[in-house]
């Protein structure tokens, strides 16, 4: 079949620039096309790209787009018309998109079948979305709240299919060290100082020793909080290194790596539908602490492959840091806390999800 995707205004593919969504349909895209299928890839243009070019049998088109705008009716504004640019291009038998406008605009099921993914929490605009084929849910819990956006008649469009983990892992060689990572946007809602809080809380004869280690943006042009967020957390000190953006995935990688612990504290109110931090961080052995976020609950089980702590705690910051202690100074627990992680890498791979993507495609054509 004939697969296009389309991505947003602003972060262009391959994902140099950062962008979860992007990593995981760049490696999707070149899956699909190993499994036998025709690919178009269309994302924002940007300098060092050629505009029309085929990478591992995928054809990309790069569409004039923008920089992320600091405010979010600029940014609708924006990819408005960036939206409206990719239509041309379009012309295939499903449609793959998460973009706001497109499955609004993009009205020809002669030249596509609108795939709508679902990746982040669903708000009003489901409504908007009658042309819609497939409403894909990227977690049980989106799975759920997409239920409730859309009538009766249309819960038969809704699917589950997971997200990746977009990679193939590697052996770098090196030891596991005493390190604590997080990895994302340095965001309220990510709950990066509930985190650094919580490590400089943990009382010193433990916490000399270790470091953590803060990788992600915090300029609001790549997803960040912003300057004064920045600020906030540089002031409270402690052993804590602030590594800034890292986008190339080997250099990622390699801190999921070399980190013993991982922890993404995300709170109420947070936007995100199926991170996939966690699971990359599993997936290279890290013993990773959560919240009690339902995001999680596809994989995460509370002292088996992962420890939990409950976001909505007043004495959440206690809370994460007495199981931050547990993993540094329990090493029969860190060991198997990072053995059953590891798993995951199994569970969510881009072969094995890649091909329920296709099964629910044919689904459609199908139907």
């Amino acid at each position: 079949m004939k697969i296009t995707i389309v991505q947003g205004a602003f972060i262009p593919v391959p994902p140099i620039l950062g962008g979860a969504v992007e990593k995981i349909y760049y490696k999707l895209g070149q899956e699909f096309v190993s499994l036998g299928h025709e690919v178009t890839h269309i994302s924002r243009s940007y300098p060092s790209f050629e505009n029309e070019e085929t990478i591992n049998g995928v054809s990309h088109i790069r569409v004039k787009g923008f920089a992320t705008p600091k405010s979010l009716i600029v940014l609708k504004f924006y990819d408005l018309i960036y939206t409206l640019r990719t239509l041309k291009h379009i012309d295939s038998d499903i449609v793959v998109s998460n973009t706001f406008w497109l499955p609004i605009f993009f009205r020809n099921k002669r030249k596509g079948k609108v795939y709508v993914s679902v990746e982040r929490r669903p708000k009003w605009q489901m409504k908007l979305y009658s042309n819609a084929s497939r409403f894909r849910a990227c977690s049980p819990m989106i799975f759920d709240l997409v239920k409730e956006k859309l009538k009766p008649k249309d819960h038969d469009k809704i699917s589950y299919i997971p997200n990746p983990v977009p990679f193939q892992l590697k052996d770098f060689k090196t030891e596991k060290n005493n390190s604590i990572l997080f990895v994302g946007r340095l965001d309220k809602e990510k709950g990066v100082h509930v985190l650094i809080d919580a490590f400089n809380s943990i009382p010193e004869h433990i916490a000399q020793n270790w470091t953590l280690n803060i990788v992600g943006p915090w300029d609001p042009a790549e997803g960040g909080g912003g300057e004064a967020y920045y600020e906030s957390l540089k002031s409270k000190k402690g052993n804590v290194n602030f590594i800034g953006s890292v986008y190339d995935q080997d250099a990622l990688s390699k801190f999921y790596f070399e980190s013993k612990i991982f922890c993404y504290p995300i709170q109420d109110g947070t936007g995100d539908a199926g991170p996939v931090a966690p699971r990359e961080a599993m997936s290279y052995g890290c013993a990773t602490v959560l919240s009690n976020h339902d995001c999680f609950n596809e994989y995460a089980l509370d002292d088996v492959n992962c420890l939990r702590f409950n976001q909505s705690n007043s004495n959440q910051v206690q809370e994460l840091s007495q199981q931050l202690t547990r993993l540094m100074t329990d090493t029969e627990l860190r060991e198997k806390i990072s053995l059953n992680g590891r798993k995951v890498f199994d569970d969510f791979s881009t072969v094995k999800i890649a091909k329920m993507f296709i099964e629910d495609f044919q689904s459609i054509l199908n139907g």
